[in-house]
């Protein structure tokens, strides 16, 4: 089957490779963090700021992920097109 195939059939998904060990550390680290900032927070409003503030930071970082990867797609694509035009 070829790529093309395998993508359109939901067999490869770019985004379910695996983490690097350096990913899981820093998301590691951010997790205790946050935690630890939760947890000396005694009003309940700061908490909510607080949650409301990483939720709205993990949406911009599946943002700006997505848009490297439609950037970096692109870019190959460019690349091949210019490639298969030095050929001919």
């Amino acid at each position: 089957m070829s790529v093309i195939e395998e993508l359109y059939y939901g067999n490869i998904r770019p985004t379910d490779e695996p983490q690097s060990d350096e990913v899981k550390k820093a998301l590691s680290e951010v997790v205790k963090m946050e935690e630890a900032l939760g947890d000396s927070l005694i009003d309940k409003g700061q908490k909510e700021k607080i949650s409301e503030l990483s939720e709205r930071y993990s949406k911009l970082i599946t943002l700006t992920e997505r848009d490297g990867f439609l950037q970096g797609f692109r870019f190959g694509a460019r690349l091949m097109a210019e490639l298969m035009a030095e050929n001919n």
